[in-house]
């Protein structure tokens, strides 16, 4: 029940901002209200959904400005990390950014591509939180952290995509910030635009199917 839901949100037979109520999501899918119950609450916790008072559960607004705005936000305060790693006196410790790296290593291993699984976005997210901790600046973390939650749910979105050039993706930071690379800014950048450009991109492709897909909820009998 749960991956048909989040197959609708991501194909785009339900909407950016549509409503998701319970009854016509049932027979829509064949299911029991309290099966649609436990995989809204599921997809709330992965940000494709979002619930309010009174007015019940919607897919969450999508826009490729959005995507990108998030993602330059992130660049300015990464890039402010690594060049505060730059200039430290000392190498900082760079266990926990290692350990990040080896869980999307374990999450992203072998050939096959496709979109991103939950676990190698998780590892991804934590490599990220990682590399700016080394910067030792708690408003570093702070202003970040809400655009790390905003990039998990965004990349739900993300395309299709070798899982060992995911992983490789980010051995070159790991390696550009151990060895104290002047060019580990331009890396953090490139990487970040990267992701950018896909996210935008499959936005663009996602407006294109709702332009042809039938709203499924509405042909539920809303």
């Amino acid at each position: 029940m749960l991956a048909e839901l989040r197959a609708a949100i991501l194909g785009g037979r339900i909407r950016p901002t549509e409503q998701l109520p319970e009854a016509a999501l049932a027979q829509a899918f064949g299911t029991g209200r309290s099966a649609i119950r436990e995989a809204l609450r599921q997809l709330v916790q992965e940000g494709l959904v979002v619930t309010e008072i009174n007015r019940g559960a919607r897919v969450v607004p999508l826009s490729a400005a959005d995507m990108i705005d998030v993602y330059r936000a992130r660049s300015v305060i990464e890039v402010a990390a690594v060049e505060v790693v730059l200039e430290l006196s000392q190498a900082p410790d760079t266990a926990p950014l290692r350990r990040a790296q080896e869980q999307i290593a374990l999450a992203g291993g072998g050939e096959v591509s496709g979109p991103p699984s939950r676990a190698l976005v998780a590892a991804d997210m934590d490599f990220h939180r990682a590399m700016v901790a080394l910067a030792g600046s708690a408003r570093l973390s702070r202003a970040h952290e809400p655009l790390v939650a905003e990039s998990q749910m965004l990349l739900n979105w993300h395309p299709v995509y070798s899982r060992s050039d995911y992983v490789a993706d980010h051995q070159v930071l790991l390696d550009a910030i151990e060895r104290r690379d002047p060019a580990v800014r331009d890396r953090v950048r490139e990487h970040l635009e990267l992701t950018m450009r896909l996210l935008a991109e499959e936005a663009t492709r996602y407006a294109d199917r709702l332009a042809s897909a039938p709203p499924l909820v509405r042909s539920a009998g809303r």
